[in-house]
């Protein structure tokens, strides 16, 4: 497996970060779109140039070390799924992906059903819903697209944890295209997958450096925090559990394109171990900090969020390890 990135990737993460570096809110994602990051997060044949798992992971890892929040995972799922149906959005279009159901537990089809070509239902959290042109839905067995003007549909807009605005989509016999099974979009939904466990693997690296930097510039009893064996050796544990959760990450990111069932193993694999490592770099970064570190005004506090956030995305740890256990698909 080859771990370094291609000339192209290299000129994109320099831009990436470049462009990081110099825009915020609103800003941002105008810079993003002309700098071409959502094309590269799709393949020649969905309307963009790279699409690959090494581009996906490198996008999502810079975004979740600068902390920005954007719906675009969202966004690229809806429109790689569009795309493969023979139907791609209006090249500007905004687009979001529907899929978490109240009151389940990352089941499909619990709380939405369809009835010939109308939706009735609800789905929760949908980020970048009320500033969406389409959104994509998930059901029990398939993927549906529902205009956001749509005759009985209700968006109920709110904040997220994890500081992007989502909402609440009321179907009420609401006019929908079905798009195709749900097996059919399976490669899509891996690469929104893999997109938000190397965002959590951004957002672990900028907790564990925050953390060493902070260890090593408090003083305690005349000397930085970091000199002390106890508060050094758990310091070396995160940093151990951060390549774990690179290794995974860069894992599932090649073996993206690879038959669906081994695909499945490697994306189950890295979800659990990356989710694990988020919460375990939440606790302990939280304490190594001391009491600064459960402050909203102090940046651990978002990162945090981010992390948890993240980690439930699409299906949390546990959830994944049950169906790997269990030899189950990904998606299904």
């Amino acid at each position: 497996m080859n771990f370094q990135l291609s000339d192209d990737l290299r000129m994109l993460q320099d831009s990436l970060r470049g462009v990081l570096g110099r825009h915020a809110g609103d800003d941002l994602m105008p810079a993003l779109t002309e700098l071409g990051v959502p094309q590269a997060l799709l393949t020649e044949a969905e309307g963009g140039f790279d699409g690959s798992g090494a581009a996906v992971a490198l996008v999502f890892e810079e975004l979740g070390r600068a902390g920005a929040s954007l719906p675009l995972i969202g966004a690229m799922i809806a429109a790689a799924a569009l795309s493969a149906a023979g139907q791609p959005a209006d090249e500007g279009a905004a687009l979001a992906f529907a899929d978490a159901e109240p009151g389940t537990r990352y089941d499909r089809g619990v709380a939405i059903a369809a009835d010939g070509d109308r939706l009735t239902g609800r789905k929760t959290m949908v980020a970048g819903a009320e500033a969406a042109d389409t959104i994509v839905i998930t059901t029990a067995d398939a993927l549906w697209a529902v205009a956001s003007d749509a005759v009985g549909l209700t968006i109920r807009p709110y904040p997220l944890l994890d500081d992007q605005r989502g909402a609440d989509l009321i179907l009420e016999a609401t006019p929908a295209t079905r798009l195709g099974a749900l097996s059919d979009f399976d490669g899509a939904l891996a690469r929104g997958v893999l997109a938000h466990a190397a965002y959590a693997l951004g957002g672990i690296t900028a907790a564990v450096d925050l953390t060493l930097d902070y260890l090593k510039q408090r003083k305690q009893f005349g000397q930085p925090l970091i000199a002390f064996q106890a508060l050094a050796h758990r310091a070396a544990d995160l940093a151990v559990e951060v390549e774990q959760a690179r290794s995974a990450v860069t894992n599932l990111a090649a073996h993206l394109d690879a038959e669906p069932a081994l695909r499945d193993r490697h994306l189950q694999a890295c979800k659990v171990t990356v989710g694990r490592t988020a919460r375990l770099v939440a606790e302990e970064s939280v304490q190594l900090h001391g009491g600064i570190g459960m402050t909203e005004e102090y940046a651990l506090g978002g990162m945090i969020r981010r992390l948890l956030a993240a980690d439930t995305a699409m299906g949390d740890a546990d959830f994944h390890l049950e169906r790997f256990a269990r030899g189950e698909p990904a998606f299904a």
